[in-house]
C-alpha cells in the first residue's frame, strides 16, 4: 500500500499578464474549400512584453514558443505580413508596437527582435498591414515595392506613417507620412485597410478619417456625435468584404458605414460601456462580433427581409474587459480568438457561434516554471526577472493524535514552507529557463543555472551559516569563462584550424538550460536551437567554512542534429489538357495562403537528461527527436536515431523511465539498459508512446498498449499535458506515470495493461466542428458539450475537514498497489482502510485548478501502521508530492466595470 501526502500549495505568486493583442498569420479565406494552411499561427501579445505563438492544428491549439519580453516593455498591437512569392511561399513576418515610437520585427527562429524601426513621430497607438496581393493581380514581379505589403502606423499626434517591408526579412523602411488631420489630441486609436490603397482610421476626436495612401490626403471624414460633451473614442475599425466599414466606440455602439459615400447606415448599442474590439467574418462578411469592458461578446448578423444588421445573441466568456480579438476562416475552420484583462485566451466558434462550445485556454504558463529538489525538500519558481526558492516543511507525527501525519505548528500565513532565497536578475530580459541541481555532497549546496534570451548565468546556493540564525541561502555568482573552445559536430568538422572558434557561453543566451542529475554537465539550447553541452567539475567543500568550487573544462561541445528531409513546396505543373483550368483556382487559393516559417518548425521545445545522466533527448516543433549517448565521456548522436519516428505533432512533454537501482557505470554498454526508455506525450491527441532509444523500437508496454487503448477521456482532453513525474518504488515493483496539466491530473500504472476499448466511432480533439470547442448535444433536455465518452468511474468519497484551505494544506490519500481508480482518504476521523477501491491501470482527477506543478518532495519512507482496520505490522510506503496552484480568483486585477442604476462605475475585481 502506498500513501501519498499532498502539499496543496498556493503561495507561488506567479502574476499572469493581461492579453493586449491577437493576430493570425494569414488572411481569412472563408470561401476556400481547403483546410487551413499548415503554417497558420496565432500570436498572443501580453502586457509584460511577451508574445506567445500558438498552432491551431485543426482545433488542437498547441502552444509552441514564447518570444520573451523584458523590463518596462509591453505589446499593444501585432500584425503579420507575408513576402510576395508567386507560389504563395513568401516568408511570414511578425511586427509589434508597444507604447513607443518603434516598430519591432521579431525573428521566430531565435525568439529575438530582428530589427527596430523608429518612426520619429511620438508614441504609436495602432498598426495595420496592407492586404496581400492575390495571384490573379497583375503586377511587375521585379518591382518589389509594388509586390510587398506596406505597414501603416497611427501616431499620437493624428498622423499616419507608411513603412515598406520590401527587401525581405529585417527590411523595414520609411516611405512617407500622410497628411496630418485634426488637432494634436487626435490620436489614431485603430486602423483598417479598406483596400490596398485606402486606409480608415478611428480617432480620439469623435471621427473616422479615410486616407488615400497614393495622394497622402484625407478623402473623407466620418463624424460621430459627442456624448455629454465628451469626445467619442473609436476603439476599433474593420472593413467588410464589400468595402463597408464597421466601427466600435466608447459609447458602446457598433456603427455600420457605407463604403462608397461614407455615410452612416446603421448603429446598434449593445454594450453598457466602451466597446473595445470587434471582428468580421462569414463567407460574405455577414457576421460581426464585438467585445467590451462589460465583459460581453455580442454577435451581429446581416439578416431579415430589409437586409439590416441585428444583434442576435450575447455571451460572457470573459470575467473582465475584452481588449482584443482576431478572426480566421478557411474551409470549415472558423474561429475568433479573444482575450483581455482576465489573462485567459478564449477560442470562440464564428460561424457555429450558437451551435458549438468555446475553448478556454488556461492563463497559467504552458511550460513549467516550477521545479523541485526532493532530497532537500526545495521548490523553485521563476518568472520575468525573479527566482524564488522555498523549503517545504516536513510532516510530523504525534502519538496523542493517533496515526495522523500533520504539519508542525507555525504561523498560519507561512505554515508549511519557508522562503529561503529571492533572486532578481539585473538584466532587462526575462528568464527563459532555469535549472537547479541535486545537492552537492558535504553540505555543499546547489548549483543554479538561469538563462535569458541574451545571457546565461550560473550561481552557487550555499546553506546558511549555523551561527547566523538565518534560514536564507547564501547566493554567489560563478564566473563562466568568456572564451571556451567550441567543438563542432563531427559531420561539420573538417579539421581545418581556420574553422576553429571560441564561444562566449555567458553571452550566448538560451531557450532552455538544464544541469544533469550528476552535476557534471550543463546543457544549453541556444536561441537558434543549437545544442551546446559543457563539462563541469564540481568539488565539494573541504571544510564547513569553505565552499564548493565549480570549474569549466576548456571545451564546449555542439551536438549534431540529424538532418531531416525538407518538405519543400513544389510548384504545380502548368495546366494541360488533362488538368482542366477550372481546377486551378482551388490550388491557387491553397497555395497563396501557405507562407513560409523558415527553420522555425525545427525549434527545440524540450530537452531532458536521463536519471543517470548518460542519455540526452531533445524534441522540436516538427515532431522530430534527437537523442545522444554518453560514451567514454563524449556525447555522440544515438546510432539508432534514424529509426525513431517523426510524430504527428510536437511533444507536450517527455520523460525517461528511470532505472532502479541506478547504474554505477558512467557509460552505456548494453542495449538492455532499462534507462533508455523514453516516454513521449504528443500534443495533438494526447498519445502516450514509449521508445527504446538504443534499439529505435517501441517498448513492450507501447506494443501492448497502442494509443487507441488510452481512455477516451484522456485523448479528448482540451488542454495539453504540461509535465510528468515517474514514480518508482525501492521496496515493491512500482512503475507509475503521473501526467498533469493546468486543470487535470492522470496516473497510469505501466505494470498493468490498459483495457481494450470496444471499436466504435470516436471523437478526437479539434475534429468536431469549427476548430474551437465541441458541438453541443442534447442529453435528456439538458445541453451538454463534448465528445461521446465512456461512463466515468464512480467518484471517490470526499471527506470534508470543515476548515478552509490554507496556503500549504496537507491532504492524505492512499491507493492500492493494484491501481488507483478510487482514492482512500486518510482523515482524522477515519482510520480504517477503505475496501471499495476498484483496481485499474489508470486514475484521474479534475479537483485541482490552475496548476503550475505536480512535483515530488522528500524521500519515500516505510511507516509501520497500527490501528483498527489494519493488519498488525503492516507496512505503508509513504511519499510526498506538492501540487502548486495559482487560482485566478487570487490574482490581482483592476476593478471590473459595472452599470448601477444607469451610472457607469467600476467595482472591485475578483
Amino acid at each position: 500500500m502506498t500513501h501519498v501526502s499532498l502539499h496543496r500549495c498556493r503561495f507561488v505568486d506567479f502574476p499572469p499578464s493581461q492579453i493586449t493583442a491577437l493576430a493570425f498569420s494569414h488572411q481569412s479565406t472563408p470561401a476556400s474549400p481547403h483546410p487551413p494552411p499548415k503554417n497558420l499561427r496565432l500570436a498572443i501579445g501580453r502586457a509584460n512584453g511577451s508574445i506567445e505563438i500558438w498552432n491551431p492544428l485543426l482545433g488542437a491549439w498547441v502552444y509552441e514558443s514564447t518570444l520573451a519580453g523584458g523590463k518596462d516593455r509591453s505589446i499593444e498591437d501585432l500584425t503579420w505580413v507575408q513576402d510576395y512569392d508567386s507560389h504563395g511561399r513568401g516568408l511570414l513576418r511578425l511586427f509589434s508596437i508597444g507604447y513607443s515610437s518603434v516598430v519591432t520585427e521579431w525573428d521566430l527562429v531565435t525568439g529575438r527582435p530582428r530589427t527596430h524601426t523608429d518612426c520619429n513621430g511620438g508614441v504609436i497607438w495602432s498598426i495595420a498591414a496592407q492586404p496581400r496581393l492575390h495571384s490573379s493581380d497583375k503586377v511587375d514581379q521585379e518591382n518589389q515595392e509594388a509586390c510587398s505589403q506596406k505597414i501603416v502606423v497611427g501616431m499620437q499626434d493624428g498622423a499616419l506613417t507608411i513603412l515598406s517591408t520590401a527587401g525581405g526579412k529585417g527590411a523595414l523602411s520609411y516611405v512617407k507620412t500622410l497628411m496630418r488631420a485634426g488637432t494634436g489630441k487626435s490620436r489614431v486609436l485603430s486602423m483598417a485597410w479598406q483596400n490596398r490603397h485606402t486606409v480608415a482610421a478611428g480617432m480620439a476626436d469623435s471621427t473616422i478619417r479615410v486616407w488615400d495612401i497614393r495622394s497622402g490626403r484625407v478623402v473623407s471624414r466620418l463624424s460621430l456625435n459627442k456624448g455629454r460633451g465628451r469626445d467619442v473614442l473609436v476603439w476599433a475599425v474593420r472593413a467588410l468584404p464589400n468595402g463597408d466599414l464597421v466601427s466600435a466606440d466608447s459609447r458602446g455602439e457598433v456603427c455600420f458605414w457605407d463604403g462608397d459615400n461614407y455615410t452612416l447606415k446603421q448603429r446598434i448599442k449593445g454594450h453598457d460601456g466602451d466597446c473595445l474590439t470587434l471582428e468580421v467574418g462569414g463567407i460574405n462578411g455577414d457576421t460581426v462580433i464585438s467585445g467590451g469592458v462589460d465583459m460581453k461578446t455580442i454577435l451581429y448578423k446581416y439578416i431579415g427581409k430589409g437586409r439590416k444588421w441585428a444583434q442576435v445573441t450575447l455571451r460572457r466568456f470573459h470575467k473582465h474587459d475584452v481588449r482584443a480579438m482576431a478572426a480566421y476562416e478557411c474551409g470549415k475552420f472558423s474561429v475568433i480568438a479573444s482575450g483581455g484583462v482576465d489573462m485567459t485566451p478564449i477560442i470562440i466558434p464564428l460561424r457555429q457561434f450558437l451551435d458549438e462550445s468555446h475553448l478556454t485556454i488556461p492563463a497559467v504558463p504552458q511550460s513549467p516554471i516550477v521545479t523541485s529538489v526532493p532530497e532537500s525538500r526545495l521548490i523553485m519558481s521563476w518568472w520575468e526577472q525573479e527566482i524564488k526558492i522555498w523549503r517545504i516543511q516536513e510532516l510530523g507525527y504525534d502519538e496523542n493524535k493517533g496515526d495522523e501525519l500533520y504539519l508542525f505548528p507555525g504561523e498560519e500565513e507561512g505554515r508549511g514552507r519557508r522562503l529561503l532565497s529571492r533572486i532578481v536578475l539585473a538584466n532587462d530580459e526575462y528568464i527563459t529557463s532555469a535549472s537547479i541541481s541535486s545537492p552537492i555532497p558535504q553540505n555543499g549546496g546547489h548549483l543554479l543555472a538561469v538563462s535569458t534570451i541574451a545571457e546565461v548565468k550560473l550561481f552557487l546556493l550555499r546553506p546558511p551559516k549555523s551561527s547566523s540564525g538565518s534560514a536564507s541561502l547564501r547566493v554567489s555568482k560563478i564566473t563562466i569563462p568568456d572564451s571556451l573552445h567550441l567543438e563542432a559536430p563531427e559531420d561539420e568538422d573538417d579539421s581545418d584550424d581556420e574553422m576553429e572558434e571560441d564561444v562566449d557561453l555567458a553571452n550566448e543566451g538560451a531557450r532552455l538550460i538544464r544541469i544533469s542529475p550528476d552535476r557534471q554537465w550543463l546543457s544549453i539550447v541556444t536561441p537558434d536551437s543549437r545544442v551546446l553541452i559543457a563539462k563541469l567539475a564540481v568539488e565539494p567543500p573541504a571544510s564547513p567554512k569553505s565552499k564548493a568550487t565549480v570549474t569549466f573544462e576548456s571545451s564546449v561541445f555542439e551536438l549534431p542534429r540529424q538532418g531531416r528531409p525538407e518538405t519543400a513546396f513544389r510548384a504545380p505543373p502548368p495546366p494541360t489538357a488533362d488538368t482542366p483550368s477550372k481546377r486551378q483556382p482551388k490550388r491557387l487559393v491553397h497555395r497563396i495562403d501557405e507562407g513560409d516559417l523558415e527553420a522555425y518548425p525545427r525549434t527545440i521545445n524540450h530537452h531532458l537528461f536521463s536519471s543517470t545522466s548518460n542519455l540526452l533527448a531533445v524534441s522540436d516543433l516538427s515532431g522530430y527527436l534527437d537523442t545522444y549517448i554518453l560514451t567514454n565521456s563524449t556525447w555522440k548522436l544515438n546510432p539508432k536515431n534514424p529509426l525513431l519516428p517523426r510524430l504527428n505533432s510536437s511533444l507536450s512533454t517527455l520523460t525517461f523511465r528511470p532505472s532502479f537501482p541506478s547504474p554505477t557505470t558512467s557509460t552505456i554498454t548494453s542495449t538492455s539498459n532499462p534507462e533508455d526508455r523514453l516516454i513521449l506525450i504528443t500534443s495533438k491527441e494526447n498519445h502516450i508512446l514509449e521508445l527504446h532509444l538504443t534499439t529505435g523500437a517501441l517498448s513492450d508496454w507501447s506494443r501492448r498498449n497502442p494509443p487507441t487503448y488510452l481512455p477516451l477521456d484522456f485523448r479528448t482532453l482540451k488542454s495539453h499535458a504540461t509535465g510528468t513525474f515517474f514514480e518508482t518504488s525501492q521496496w515493491k515493483a512500482k512503475q507509475r506515470l503521473w501526467v498533469w496539466s493546468a486543470d487535470w491530473l492522470w496516473m497510469f500504472d505501466l505494470l498493468k495493461d490498459l483495457p481494450e476499448v470496444q471499436p466504435r466511432a470516436e471523437a478526437t480533439r479539434g475534429k468536431l466542428g469549427s476548430g474551437a470547442g465541441h458541438k453541443r448535444v442534447m442529453t435528456g433536455g439538458l445541453v451538454a458539450s463534448g465528445p461521446i465518452v465512456n461512463p466515468p468511474l464512480p467518484a471517490p468519497a470526499k471527506t470534508n475537514t470543515g476548515g478552509a484551505v490554507t496556503d500549504s494544506e496537507w491532504e492524505g490519500g492512499g491507493y492500492e498497489d493494484g491501481g488507483a481508480s478510487r482514492a482512500i482518504v486518510l482523515a482524522s476521523t477515519h482510520k480504517k482502510r477503505s475496501k471499495s477501491g476498484v483496481k485499474s491501470a489508470f486514475w484521474s482527477s479534475n479537483r485541482y485548478k490552475s496548476m503550475l506543478g505536480f512535483l515530488p518532495v522528500g524521500y519515500r519512507e516505510e511507516i509501520l501502521i497500527k490501528g483498527e482496520g489494519w493488519r498488525d505490522g503492516q507496512v505503508l510506503e509513504a511519499m510526498e508530492m506538492v501540487i502548486i496552484e495559482r487560482p485566478m480568483w487570487d490574482v490581482k486585477m483592476p476593478p471590473r466595470f459595472s452599470k448601477d442604476s444607469g451610472n457607469l462605475a467600476r467595482v472591485g475585481g475578483v
